[in-house]
């Protein structure tokens, strides 16, 4: 048997575990790793990877930070002022964390950076009004994954040089790619994420939280005073993470050391105590986070991607159809970004899509930007974004649930992007 078809078997009973929740999802993540180790299909080296990748580290030290923040009296001094300012309307204060995330998305080309920042604001904000945090955790690390590039900004402007560079490579010099072409591609849709989030996300998750959430935020009642300097101290970490995470691109600090360093320091400054610290740490969504690397790394080096990707280029040798050529290629980059992180999914999808079109004598913008789109709907699964177990752990969330929650957006992208893209950039 080969190590593919080991693989697809091994990642098939993985899903359904996750699906039947009747083992821990951090075991069921961690079983698979070993069990993809034993079979060969991922070597030690790569699957141990996991637990010093930097998206691992991001995760584990903003939670961290996080709880620094939620240990301060500054976050309920702050959902007062947001009660206050809302009227009194949750709705109204849950829209503004909405806004904010769509925007920092579009300035942050890392959807897990926006969510952590945003996320422990609107927790705190959801508590404060006697909200579950299940009702608000999923739709907004949607807003924040499916918004981004919806902007002409950073991400936009350094997305479109990298697919310029692949068009140059395979001898492409008629057209390019612009910041504005993400925009006007992806912009009508983002705004619809942000529609759904509101109206219906917010209605449609849970009640309650299916699994515990890992991070609780220390109701005002608890919180013992801190000293005056260590108060300041837990305040000025978690903005000055928030300052330095949205500035990266001009110091050049990464991602990780910047979390690491202001965990660290919540600590040193007594806003959290060592256990206080420890007890903050998301075991079970680091776990999990791990796990469903090795399996999207597993996917990758068995060369699932480039059979399917070959697969669906010899389908479309002859059609002459542009929605066909663009949906084949939205729906394959969908599906894939739910098991493999999204620069492996466009990495894999967007130089077939450019070999199909110049066979065809097609215009090959619309099926880059529906393989980019694709890509970037990764909302159904931990496998698919590090922010997907973050907003799990947050809001108490099995894969059971992201599936109820996630389908209707999930069947609006699919027919709003392939139609809109390939109706304004028509591939004949």
């Amino acid at each position: 048997m080969s190590t593919l078809t080991i693989c697809i078997i091994v990642f098939v009973l993985s899903m359904l575990c996750f699906a039947w929740n009747k083992f821990p999802m951090g075991i069921t993540a961690l079983a698979t790793l070993i069990v993809l180790v034993f079979t060969g299909c991922i070597s030690g080296k790569d699957a141990l990877a996991g637990f010093s990748n930097t998206n691992n580290i991001v995760i584990v030290t903003m939670f961290v930070v996080a709880a620094g923040l939620n240990r301060t009296q500054f976050i309920d001094k702050l959902s007062d002022k947001i009660v206050k300012i809302s009227g009194g309307s949750f709705k109204r204060a849950y829209l503004g964390y909405l806004i904010i995330a769509f925007l920092l998305t579009n300035f942050l080309n890392s959807p897990l950076t926006v969510y952590a920042i945003v996320f422990p604001m609107c927790f705190a904000m959801s508590e404060s009004f006697g909200v579950s945090p299940s009702k608000t955790m999923y739709p907004l690390c949607v807003v924040s994954i499916v918004c981004c590039c919806a902007l002409p900004l950073s991400a936009a402007i350094t997305d479109a040089g990298m697919f310029n560079g692949y068009l140059e490579g395979y001898g492409i010099t008629d057209v390019a790619l612009t910041p504005m072409d993400f925009m006007i591609a992806r912009l009508p849709l983002a705004i619809l994420t942000l529609l759904w989030a509101y109206f219906y996300g917010y209605k449609n998750a849970p009640e309650q939280p299916i699994i515990p959430i890992e991070v609780k935020a220390q109701k005002r009642e608890d919180k013992k005073p801190l000293s005056k300097f260590s108060e300041t101290a837990g305040v000025v970490i978690f903005f000055g993470t928030i300052l330095l995470l949205i500035t990266r691109e001009f110091h050049g600090i990464a991602t990780w050391k910047i979390t690491f360093t202001a965990a660290l320091l919540t600590v040193l400054c007594g806003v959290l105590s060592e256990k206080e610290a420890i007890k903050a740490i998301p075991v079970s969504t680091s776990c999990i986070y791990v796990g469903c690397l090795a399996m999207a790394t597993a996917l990758t080096n068995t060369g699932a991607g480039d059979i399917v990707g070959n697969a669906v280029s010899g389908l479309l040798a002859n059609s002459q159809n542009g929605y066909l050529l663009g949906a084949a290629f939205f729906i394959v980059s969908f599906l894939f970004t739910q098991l493999m992180l999204n620069k492996a999914v466009y990495g894999i999808f967007i130089p077939i899509a450019i070999m199909t079109c110049q066979a065809l004598g097609a215009n090959p913008i619309g099926p880059i930007l529906l393989c980019f789109s694709g890509s970037m709907s990764a909302i159904l699964t931990p496998m698919a974004t590090p922010a997907i177990p973050m907003a799990m752990a947050a809001g108490g969330y099995d894969q059971k649930s992201l599936l109820k929650q996630g389908w209707l957006i999930s069947v609006l992208l699919c027919v709003g992007y392939i139609f809109f893209i390939m109706t304004v950039f028509p591939a004949f």
